[in-house]
């Protein structure tokens, strides 16, 4: 049964959406990289956080600025540094000292300064209330909610991330006419193609995870050139010779949104099924053998 042809069907599909991750997720790294999105999705956090006003005072400070290349926003900002820098900011503005003794009178002194209609204010006085008074102690609390709110922040990207993945596995379905309906087809009708990417595909998956992540662009492309994906051949499969051309166009279009769909779900997913369905597979056919 695991030497059945839909199993060797089923692990080339998920080979396939494996390497068409890993070429999706190299270039949305490539974008990220390109236009900064991880800096300025958290300066946009930073922002959110403790205002438009604190935040560029933040990232002009040397402690923060120094993070990153001239003229480029750093892309992660640790929670101790990020409480130590906006305190001594707050302190300095209060009494035009870099920083405060530390007593508790001080603190909310410092504190009842910030302007009443800024949400910060609200914020720092509840985590003193909490029983932060002292600044160590503050800066600890601080540090604990500035990691909370960077969770959230890091939803944000998240969703971003998934919105352009999803754009490059569309542009990367169309642009290689890769039709998941096409592929099976072709697996199931071609005893040899099939058998030649089972074999790739066992191979890919005894890899370590971290390993297999990680291969050369001339490594995708000949692993991807085993698939009968392109323009220039006609996928005769994907309908009978009877068949109207609308009907054609629908089942390609139809094959594209399933590859998208699964591209869309990133490789460490397709890569994790398809060592679970290889790792059955072998251990199927050992037990038959015996």
């Amino acid at each position: 049964m695991l030497d059945h042809p839909i199993i060797g069907v089923a692990l080339g599909l998920i080979f396939f959406y494996v390497l068409l991750s890993l070429v999706a997720s190299a270039i949305q790294e490539w974008i990220a990289s390109l236009f900064g999105l991880r800096s300025k999705n958290l300066y946009e956090g930073v922002k959110t956080l403790i205002g438009n006003e604190y935040a560029q005072q933040v990232y002009g400070h040397p402690l923060i600025k120094n993070l990153a290349k001239a003229n480029k926003l750093p892309s992660y900002i640790d929670s101790g540094t990020m409480g130590t820098v906006l305190l001594a900011i707050i302190a300095k503005g209060h009494k035009g000292k870099p920083c405060v003794s530390g007593a508790a009178e001080e603190v909310r002194d410092m504190i009842g300064k910030i302007d009443e209609t800024h949400p910060l204010k609200d914020v720092l006085q509840a985590l003193v209330d909490s029983g932060a008074e002292s600044l160590d102690a503050l800066k600890e609390r601080f540090a604990e909610w500035f990691d909370e709110g960077m969770i959230r922040v890091s939803g944000w990207y998240a969703r971003k991330a998934k919105l352009i993945i999803f754009l490059i596995a569309a542009g990367l379905t169309v642009a290689t006419n890769a039709s998941s309906i096409h592929i099976a087809e072709e697996l199931w009708r071609n005893s040899t193609l099939r058998t030649l990417i089972v074999t790739e595909a066992e191979a890919f998956a005894g890899q370590e995870e971290g390993g297999s992540l990680g291969l050369s662009a001339g490594d995708l492309k000949q692993q991807l050139n085993s698939f009968p994906i392109g323009w220039s051949a006609t996928p005769e499969s994907t309908a009978t010779p009877e068949s109207p051309p609308i009907w054609k166009f629908l089942t390609t279009v139809f094959g594209w949104m399933i590859t998208i769909a699964a591209v869309s779900l990133g490789a460490p997913f397709w890569f994790d099924l398809l060592s679970k369905i290889a790792n059955l597979r072998g251990s199927g056919g050992q037990t038959q053998g015996s």
